[in-house]
């Protein structure tokens, strides 16, 4: 385990102005994932309250990618199409809007839920999916991807391999890169991707108001390449930022990209290539577009192994919330933060009292990882 405390800098201005959350609450099946009070976990960390937005299921996918996926889609092609008619949409309204798009074809690199989503995003518009994913993707993940109508092409190497081929796919026409990770800094639509990722945390905004609450003192997230954790910068800092939330970010040791490039204050790719239970977090470099905001809005970084996430899993099931090793690394690296052997400092650093309160995502669902014949279930 190695934990990075940062000192968060003045808020790097945000791009996107528009509200994802208006285009989301258009879709059809669109519902407010739940807010879950556990008062178990706030036992277990030692603080007041803590609350757990569950978001294992997002327009009948395990997962939360498809909020970024289809506001990317769609933002990426109102340049051209101009934007949809008001009101409730269907999948009929939808295809009829992108059809003067067509033929095209949605690109994307994945190491599971991304991939999954922009390829369910695509059927909604009617239009292509081609999916590069890395060696290491169980055959479960693959097979969901598939099963959306994508072209699936496996890409010998990691992470960043499969990244660096959806790229050169994609730089042709009728092809659309629909990526959540940035090569560069001017990239738009991994931005775009990110921005969808605020919903959830919009969501929160109502849904503590409800429960009479309404600050939350530190939030504890997982981080790929770091879009998600992004966002939560973007919400703490920018959106509820009188409130001085801390955010905690949680990644495998042996992927820890977000703590090696706040530690450098720069992009510093690390290996990525050892297998961990937290697979659809195994990235090597960070996104080059999301990493402003990390260094800016980032408390404390924390590369945990997997013992702590397993250990997540048994503590968020406790509370109701059925997720896997990578869905429960948040909570991951709050248990290593704040139970682990330097937890004195750490909490010191965010500020964390027996009263604070804490966020958690849980950000898939067990359904998300493969079951090979053999009936073993695998991340």
């Amino acid at each position: 385990m190695r934990i990075l405390l940062n000192q968060p800098v003045q808020a790097q201005e945000y791009l996107d102005a528009d509200h994802p959350i208006d285009f989301h609450r258009r879709l059809p099946g669109y519902a407010v994932t739940r807010l879950v009070e556990a008062p178990g976990l706030a036992s277990l960390l030692g603080v007041g309250s803590v609350v757990v937005k569950d978001e294992t299921s997002r327009f009948g996918l395990p997962a939360f990618k498809v909020l970024g996926a289809s506001w990317a889609t769609y933002a990426a092609l109102r340049r051209e199409l101009g934007p949809i008619q008001d009101g409730d949409l269907t999948p009929a309204m939808l295809r009829a809007w992108a059809s003067p798009a067509c033929p095209l074809t949605l690109v994307a690199a994945t190491d599971g839920n991304h991939g999954r989503a922009v390829a369910r995003v695509a059927r909604w518009f009617g239009l292509g999916a081609r999916i590069y994913v890395p060696d290491f993707v169980s055959p479960g993940r693959c097979r969901a991807i598939q099963e959306e109508g994508a072209e699936l092409v496996v890409v010998d190497g990691n992470y960043d391999a499969a990244v660096d081929a959806a790229g050169e796919a994609a730089d042709q026409d009728g092809r659309l890169l629909v990526s959540d990770t940035a090569r560069s800094i001017s990239d738009t639509l991994p931005q775009l991707v990110t921005a969808g990722y605020t919903t959830p945390f919009l969501e929160v905004e109502t849904q503590l108001s409800a429960m009479g609450q309404e600050n939350i003192d530190a939030i504890g997230i997982q981080a790929g390449v770091g879009g998600l954790a992004s966002a939560a910068t973007v919400w703490a800092r920018q959106i509820c930022s009188s409130r001085s939330t801390r955010v905690v970010v949680a990644e495998p040791e042996n992927a820890a990209c977000v703590l090696a490039a706040l530690a450098a204050g720069e992009p510093e790719s690390v290996s990525a290539n050892r297998s961990t239970a937290m697979a659809v977090l195994q990235c090597g470099t960070v996104s080059l577009t999301a990493l402003p905001q990390l260094i800016a809005g980032v408390s404390c970084c924390v590369a945990i192994e997997d013992g702590w996430s397993l250990a997540a899993v048994a503590e968020m099931g406790s509370c109701g919330v059925e997720t896997g090793p990578s869905g429960a690394a948040g909570l991951a690296g709050l248990l290593a933060g704040l139970k682990g052997p330097f937890a004195e400092p750490v909490r010191q650093h965010l500020g964390l009292g027996p009263d604070s309160r804490l966020l958690v995502v849980a950000t898939e669902s067990p359904a998300a990882a493969s079951v090979d014949p053999d009936g073993e279930a695998h991340p």
